[in-house]
């Protein structure tokens, strides 16, 4: 689990945590992402004076489709983590500072939705699985990177005529 100890860790001041976060654990859903193998996550934390500072690094690997072809691509996860748990912050305050609130009253410190949020934003939103990818075919959908279709470029729809045609002033 991704919790810190927050009792433990103002005695020790540091502590290190090292798991993986399965592909199917409930924190991927609504993301879009789907892990191809286990997000392994090192991380510390640090207590800094009534904040903690949290480091690490996240590594994994994210399965995607192809922009263009639709086929199955893999996209390496390498996240360098550096936040701020910041005491005496509201949710709305946290996020317009850019740290995250730290609970007030909690004996624990979840760090899941950090790390949620950090691989969220570290996947890319599109992948393509070779620059000389050629796609799918638009009329009849066979992928061109496998073998060639017989279709011929279909008629230019003439209510786009008038953007065609240089501009002359």
């Amino acid at each position: 689990m991704l919790k810190v100890d927050l009792a433990r860790l103002e005695r020790q001041r540091r502590l290190r945590l090292e798991t993986e976060v399965d592909p199917d654990d409930p924190i991927w859903a609504g993301t879009g992402i789907s892990l191809a193998r286990p997000l392994d996550v090192r991380l510390e934390a640090q207590l800094a004076g009534r904040d903690v500072v949290v480091r690490g690094r996240l590594e994994g690997e994210a399965s995607l489709e192809c922009r263009r072809c639709l086929t199955s691509v893999r996209v390496p996860i390498g996240e360098e983590v550096a936040v701020l748990y910041q005491a005496g912050m509201g949710g709305a305050e946290a996020e317009e500072a850019e740290v995250y609130p730290l609970p007030a009253r909690g004996t624990e410190l979840d760090l899941l939705p950090m790390v949620r949020e950090q691989v969220v934003l570290g996947v890319p939103a599109f992948a393509v699985c070779s620059e000389a990818c050629r796609g799918l075919c638009p009329t009849c959908g066979l992928n061109l990177n496998e073998c060639s279709c017989e279709c011929r470029p279909t008629e230019m729809d003439e209510r786009w005529a008038a953007l065609r045609k240089p501009k002359s002033d």
